[in-house]
């Protein structure tokens, strides 16, 4: 016989939900209206982040915290300078060569069908074909151009996005000067009997965050090198701009393998139809050791969302904020996860404040 609980009936359980309902609602129309404002806010909460680990080391062997922070901005920038001095160029370079290739591309592409129709004895490719493949090769020209154009003009000609990545280290460095003083600040706020779910809240959300933003860039750093190394062997041109390509494209799920491997396919096609078979199957190779071996040693399965969720994150972050929402999407919704599902608990399970351990 069920027994009536008037706990779990009481409409104060329905006050609670409505009150929490009500409050996401207006948490995200306060984000749309924001926007505009929100990205150097964003990236130091970001930077802060990524730092706060090897800082807090640092502090712990009796270093100033201000000299810690300025000592880990002088490491991460010298990577960055280094790689802005000799990987740029690079990729700049190779970027122009790929528009000046597109003819070429275009040219290999009529020549391997070409080959193929007469090894099964039909007749050449027809003009019309001909024509529209030569058309299409002189317009994916003038995209590539017009693209790499704007990408220029985006990095170096926008004025906000200059701005927000000069202001960013800036508010990272206060927000990690004073992290323990802000840690310090909320729990002050947080009532003692909150506290023990508070803190089992903020471990799994950093745990979550910690296994996808750090894991899937170094696994992303490994695809891109294994990507450009098998296409060097292989002889297809671009090597390093294609392994840079699968690189930044692997950290976005499901899309990304698929973005990193069609340059590397349609290069491959001007050397032979096998070489391009070839490299379909090196990346085939290695995605499944991403998948397989990588990824779960890496990451793990601290994101824990369902490959449904997963695609709807990446949509929604694109429509929402663009190639740096398509980046933010999954880690975002495992955020999300995890604040809901210690909601929910706390909303449908009664808790005994008295037994919820306390953080001092």
């Amino acid at each position: 016989m069920v027994r009536w609980d008037p706990e779990k009936r009481s409409p104060r359980r329905w006050y609670r939900w409505g009150l929490l309902i009500v409050s996401l609602v207006g948490f995200i129309w306060l984000l749309v209206v924001v926007r505009p404002i929100l990205l150097p806010f964003i990236l130091a909460l970001v930077l802060a982040y990524l730092m706060a680990p090897l800082v807090d080391l640092l502090a712990r062997y009796g270093l100033d915290r201000a000299v810690a922070i300025l000592l880990v901005y002088s490491l991460v920038g010298l990577v960055i300078t280094a790689l802005v001095i000799y990987m740029v160029p690079v990729l700049l370079q190779e970027s122009v060569r790929l528009i000046k290739y597109v003819p070429t591309l275009a040219q290999g592409v009529q020549s391997t069908w070409d080959y193929w129709l007469t090894r099964f004895h039909q007749q050449p490719m027809p003009p019309a074909i001909r024509s529209a493949i030569t058309g299409t090769g002189k317009h994916l020209q003038n995209r590539l151009s017009t693209g790499l154009k704007g990408i220029l003009h985006t990095v170096f000609g926008l004025v906000p996005g200059v701005l927000s990545v000069i202001i960013a280290p800036v508010l990272g460095f206060y927000v990690l000067k004073d992290l323990d003083r802000i840690r310090e600040r909320v729990w002050a706020i947080v009532p003692v009997d909150w506290q023990g779910a508070v803190y089992k809240l903020g471990f799994d959300i950093d745990r979550a965050l910690n296994g996808y933003i750090r894991g899937q860039l170094m696994v992303a750093l490994v695809v891109g090198v294994l990507s450009a190394l098998w296409t060097f062997i292989l002889g297809i041109p671009f090597a390093p701009l294609i392994g840079a390509v699968a690189a930044v494209t692997d950290v976005i799920p499901y899309v990304g393998p698929i973005a990193g491997a069609i340059p590397a396919i349609l290069l491959g096609l001007t050397r032979s139809p096998f070489v391009s078979m070839y490299a379909v199957i090196g990346f085939v190779v290695i995605h499944q050791l991403e998948g397989t071996v990588i990824s779960p040693k890496v990451v793990g399965e601290s994101v824990g969302l369902h490959p449904l969720v997963v695609i709807f994150a990446i949509f929604a972050g694109g429509a929402i904020g663009g190639f740096a929402g398509l980046l933010i999407g999954v880690p975002a919704a495992a955020v999300l996860k995890v604040v809901l599902a210690h909601l929910y608990r706390r909303l449908t399970v009664p808790l005994d404040h008295k037994s919820a351990p306390s953080v001092q």
